[in-house]
């Protein structure tokens, strides 16, 4: 049945052609309003700096006369004239600032609303007015003329309506035009073909297609009409073929089904035999799927033996293996008459046992019957009853190399006399025992290794733990060294501040109670102030700025005519008094005012001693609690917020001892926020890290330490100056055992413990080293839920620095 197209008003060929024109013109009338719009605004542009020209012609003379008339109220009627004109903004006369001292002129005129553009002209004017013939002209000043963008826009706005009006009229009359010819053209013929092809049918292929068109044209409708002609003339002669073909294929189909029957009675028999095949088969595809899901060797051989035995005639079975050195077969099964052999090895160069001789034969199958099976020798264990009379051996192959024999024997003669259905269940049991019993072999050998690999693991696991706990040490040994020293210091400096209080007691006590009596209440007064500026004083001077302050106070008491000024110019620079000596001066000029500034000083450094003693004691403090903070160490506790400036200000500490002396320390530390984290071990991160950095500096140059926060994780750099990290060692600084430092200073777990426990942190350690310059260590660690840390233990943890 030949099925006819509906013509559908959206879906024609003019009503697409319709869509597509409008589109164009479109699409042609925005490009070409673009473009002209474009134009005018240039034109635009060019029309209002004409303007501005002309103006600045109209009113450069007048304006400078004016000015040098100094007439300020005509200079305003005059700009307010000017900027009268629709394309002028504002204008503004600025004076000449050499000219008319006291009275110059500036005068502004804008339009309400006006803003200054970087779109709109502006012209900028020089003012010169000649006041005599001959005379030179003099500067008066500038004028300068803003356009006003305002009305670029307005004119502009006006501009695109005309052009659009008149560029949518041309695209609109083009269309219809177009559309217009096409429809006379090409439509209304289209269609008529359309209907014709819609009313084909078997019946009408005989009325030819003809258009009602003026004169023969060659065009490609014509070429249509004719196609068409002849595409009706071909079917109908197809048409008549296709019939008689009918006919004769209903003859033919009369003699198929007769043959049909005669070959489903073949086929039935057929069927009958292959079924009982299948049950064979589906037997043997149990027997194989039992065999490949073991992995124990006896329960193979086991299953193999008892389904040959529902299948075949069997009085003794055995499975043979070839050893891994493959100089004999092991007999790990044998089954005779209900005794079990016990495993024994066969040498393949002893032909008198069948096994060695069907597993050095090429045969698929050796079938061994009567004297020859009988005189095989017997296996340990087996006491015979009967002689065996027949015999099948069936080499195990796996990937086309043997692996050994399955062994098939019976007391009867020709038992397997069927060879063909025998080899076929031989065959196929024989392949799938192959693969389960490779697969146990396999097996057995894969989980002796990983036994192997696991004590290996184990030994190889103290060893890096007893080498961790050495390097640990050694570095615990060195640190406590540093902490010794680093304690003596500010205990050196308690035992001086408490012998300074002492003498200073000592002396001021002596006469100090007899001298506040002899004081008056302003005498006093004044004593208590000095006391007061001497306790105020800043930080310790160095011996060349106290030596310096005391020459200037020197001077001044001597300037003053104060008795004994070298000795009080000494004391007053220890005091650190120099902007407050006026006020001191009524107090020293005193007769006992040399023994008040020794009391004083007395008092002073009683104070400032006191002051030493507790910094030293907060020092020593710090560096305990500092010691302690680092040397405890819990792996089996859960993470904790924690502040990673904190333990990273714990490990300065603990080696400030060995960075304060020839190491710049700078510090580039952000605020951030609390990480959860496991403090300790970030502490012996950064532990490796400072360490790896002072040694590879010699304790000598700059160490840059930076804390901030990237991309929702915290950022710790640690760059030093040293030597740098040869580029064929840098990929390999964080292979465990791996180092470049001198036997006995390192084991070469240093960094690779450092990145363990940032792997554990779900973090990233990197490293950047240019040699001759310094290398920086980045660490990232990213912000992380409570729920999501990793369990403790997960990275080993507490090693030796180690670059």
């Amino acid at each position: 049945m030949i099925r006819r197209p509906v013509l559908r008003g959206p879906a024609t060929l003019g009503g697409k052609l319709v869509l597509a024109t409008l589109v164009f013109s479109a699409l042609f009338t925005l490009l070409a309003v673009g473009v002209r719009t474009w134009f005018a605004w240039g034109e635009g542009i060019a029309r209002m700096r004409d303007e501005l020209l002309l103006m600045e012609h109209v009113y450069q003379h007048t304006l400078a006369k004016v000015i040098w008339e100094v007439d300020r109220d005509g200079l305003v009627v005059h700009l307010r004239s000017a900027a009268q004109i629709e394309s002028i903004g504002c204008i503004e006369v600025r004076p000449s600032s050499d000219s008319y001292d006291g009275n110059n002129l500036l005068a502004e005129v804008c339009k309400p609303g006006w803003k200054a553009s970087s779109v709109a002209p502006s012209r900028v004017v020089q003012l010169s007015y000649q006041a005599f013939p001959g005379q030179t002209s003099m500067m008066l000043g500038e004028l300068v003329l803003h356009g006003d963008e305002r009305m670029l826009w307005q004119r502009l706005r006006a501009e695109i309506l005309n052009i659009v009006m008149t560029q949518l009229i041309q695209s609109l009359a083009l269309a219809g035009f177009i559309m217009l010819m096409f429809n006379r053209s090409v439509t209304v013929h289209v269609r008529r073909i359309a209907s014709h092809l819609a009313a084909l049918a078997p019946g009408r292929l005989d009325t030819p297609l003809a258009l009602r068109r003026r004169g023969g044209r060659g065009d490609e409708l014509s070429q249509l009409v004719s196609g068409v002609n002849l595409l009706q003339a071909n079917l109908s002669d197809y048409l008549a073929q296709q019939q008689a073909y009918e006919n004769e294929l209903s003859r033919h189909r009369d003699h198929l089904a007769e043959a049909i029957q005669e070959r489903t009675a073949e086929l039935s028999q057929a069927n009958e035999a292959l079924a009982g095949s299948a049950a064979t088969l589906r037997q043997l595809g149990d027997i194989g799927l039992q065999l490949t899901t073991s992995l124990d060797q006896q329960a193979i051989c086991y299953t193999l033996h008892k389904h040959l035995a529902e299948l075949l005639p069997l009085d003794g079975f055995g499975v043979a293996l070839l050893e891994p050195d493959g100089r004999a077969l092991r007999l790990v099964y044998y089954v005779e008459d209900g005794q079990r052999a016990a495993q024994m090895l066969m040498p393949l160069d002893d032909l008198r046992w069948n096994t060695v001789r069907s597993f050095l034969a090429e045969a698929e199958v050796t079938a061994v019957n009567d004297d020859q099976a009988a005189l095989a020798p017997l296996p340990e264990g087996i006491e015979s009853r009967n002689s065996v009379r027949s015999a099948l051996f069936r080499p195990l192959e796996v990937h086309g190399e043997r692996r050994g024999v399955v062994i098939v024997q019976s007391y009867q003669p020709f038992a397997y006399q069927a060879r063909e259905r025998v080899r076929e269940i031989l065959r196929s049991t024989a392949a799938f025992a192959a693969i389960a019993l490779s697969n146990a072999s396999a097996y057995s050998a894969e989980e002796a290794a990983r036994q192997e690999a696991d004590r290996t693991l184990r030994e190889l696991r103290q060893a890096q733990g007893q080498l961790v706990q050495s390097e640990k040490m050694a570095a615990l040994g060195q640190l406590v060294a540093g902490v010794a020293h680093e304690i003596n210091t500010p205990l050196g400096a308690v035992k001086a501040s408490a012998r300074n209080i002492l003498a200073s007691l000592q002396e001021c006590l002596g006469g100090f109670p007899e001298l506040m009596q002899r004081l008056d209440l302003e005498r006093l007064t004044q004593f208590r102030q000095l006391l007061e500026l001497a306790g105020a004083a800043p930080a310790v001077l160095s011996s060349r700025e106290e030596r310096a302050l005391q020459r200037r106070l020197l001077e001044r008491l001597q300037a003053e005519q104060v008795p004994q000024a070298e000795e009080l110019a000494g004391l007053l620079a220890q005091m650190q008094i120099e902007a407050q000596l006026p006020a001191c001066l009524p107090l020293l000029r005193s007769e006992d005012g040399p023994a008040l500034a020794r009391a004083v000083f007395a008092l002073s450094a009683v104070a400032r001693n006191a002051e030493n003693i507790n910094a030293a004691v907060d020092r020593v403090a710090k560096i305990v609690f500092a010691l302690r903070a680092y040397s405890r160490f819990d792996a089996s506790s859960d993470p904790v917020m924690a502040d990673v400036t904190e333990g990273l200000e714990t490990v300065l500490t603990i080696y400030h001892s060995q960075i304060k002396q020839h190491v710049e320390l700078v510090r580039h530390y952000e605020p951030v926020e609390p990480l959860l984290c496991w403090p300790d071990e970030l502490n012996q991160v950064w532990t490796n890290l400072l360490q790896n950095a002072l040694q590879a500096m010699q304790y000598r140059g700059r160490l840059e330490i930076t804390v901030k926060t990237e991309a929702g994780q915290v950022v710790v750099a640690i760059r030093d100056s040293g030597a740098g990290i040869p580029a064929d060692v840098l990929p390999r600084i964080f292979d465990a055992f791996f180092t470049t430092k001198p036997i006995g200073l390192g084991s070469g777990l240093g960094l690779d413990i450092v990145s363990k426990i940032v792997a554990k942190h779900q973090g990233q350690v990197a490293v950047e080293s240019t040699p001759g310059v310094g290398s920086c260590f980045r660490v990232c660690l990213p912000y992380r839920r409570r729920d999501a840390a990793e369990p403790p233990g997960a990275a080993a943890s507490g090693a030796a620095p180690e670059a």
